[in-house]
């Protein structure tokens, strides 16, 4: 029984996504109408969007100084060269005042996406396990998209955005939360961005996300009155980081 339990869990790794997150911050805002920015040759497929800012309307400004690349990689080899060497990969880190980057290894996803080009459902991330046996950081990835003929108002669009913006900051008062951001994508290439919340734990994350809070206003909100039209959840084990983010996220 214990042979065949690893034998599943050396085929989930050799077969699953591996991981890598690349937030730059650079010394000028940058606008996605003015500059794009190559993808890096191995990830399987990577995304890179700006920090989201709202208007006074309430929309995206798709300008930040802070940028952020989603890489998802067929191997674990691929997603540590990146990690180990990530100005080998990203030409624009030359340009950063600040980077962080982690490797991470996804344990749960659930729900649809649209990172490649077309809707994928329970299948954007093939789960590698949790390698962290249920302990240690844990990376949580959100999505929201909206479909070209959707029935979802822009007041409600406007209402979601609005209340992204108050999870983020609720999140920031939890103990548990080490740093969390919101990337648009579609006034880059039209697709799904991310939201990216790093927590100490999973306990705290469950309970600062799912008890009471933002989050879960936002969620019985959504399901009395929707304000998109699909979504995804992945969690992720972090293995490994370097740089800073507004400093160090683990120091104690």
């Amino acid at each position: 029984m214990m042979e065949q339990g690893t034998k599943t869990r050396n085929q989930a790794e050799q077969n699953g996504h591996w991981v890598t997150l690349h937030r730059l911050r650079f010394d000028a805002v940058i606008s996605a109408t003015d500059r794009s920015f190559p993808a890096p040759d191995h990830p399987e497929s990577w995304r890179f969007y700006p920090c989201q800012a709202l208007t006074a309307d309430g929309l995206p400004s798709f300008a930040s100084d802070v940028w952020c690349g989603f890489a998802i990689h067929d191997s674990r080899a691929q997603a540590e060269a990146m990690f180990a060497d990530p100005a080998a990969h990203l030409p624009q880190l030359a340009e950063a005042v600040e980077h962080w980057h982690a490797l991470a290894a996804p344990f749960a996803h659930h729900g649809s996406v649209n990172w490649r080009g077309t809707v994928q459902t329970d299948s954007a991330l093939r789960l590698v396990g949790d390698l962290g046996s249920g302990g240690g950081p844990v990376l949580v990835i959100t999505s929201a998209g909206f479909d070209a003929d959707t029935e979802i108002s822009a007041e409600r669009r406007k209402a979601f955005l609005a209340g992204v913006e108050d999870v983020l900051a609720f999140y920031g008062q939890q103990s548990g939360n080490l740093r969390r951001a919101v990337f648009n994508g579609s006034g880059v290439d039209g697709r799904e961005g991310f939201t990216v919340s790093l927590w100490r734990n999973d306990p705290e994350m469950m309970a600062g996300a799912y008890k009471t809070g933002a989050h879960r206003t936002n969620l019985d909100a959504h399901r009395a009155d929707p304000m998109f039209d699909r979504s995804s959840f992945s969690r992720l084990r972090v293995l490994d980081s370097r740089g800073t983010w507004d400093g160090d996220p683990f120091a104690a």
